[in-house]
């Protein structure tokens, strides 16, 4: 096993030629293992169940959106435009 060293600056920065390619091999054939130990079903179930998971707390995103609204300076018209957008798109899903 080789090593190279990279400087850069006050930075180095050590590179193994030669082992990293068997590493990436043996990553990757940890991988396929693992995805066939896999099963379907239950992935399809965790996959239809996370599906309708929302990555933020719809609460904390509303008063956002509410402070934001409270500092426009146009008398309304750009949360009329949000709501339109908003009804238009609900009723499109």
């Amino acid at each position: 096993m080789r090593q190279a060293v990279c400087t850069s600056g006050n930075q180095q920065a050590t590179r193994m030629s030669g082992s990293s390619e068997d590493l990436r091999r043996h990553l990757l054939s940890q991988l396929r293992a693992l995805r066939g130990r896999i099963d379907k079903r239950v992935l399809n179930h965790v996959l239809t169940k996370v599906d309708g998971w929302e990555p933020y707390d719809q609460e904390s995103a509303g008063e956002a959106v509410r402070q934001f609204l409270a500092t426009r300076q146009d008398g309304g018209k750009f949360q009329d435009r949000l709501r339109g957008a908003m009804a238009k798109k609900k009723d499109s899903d």
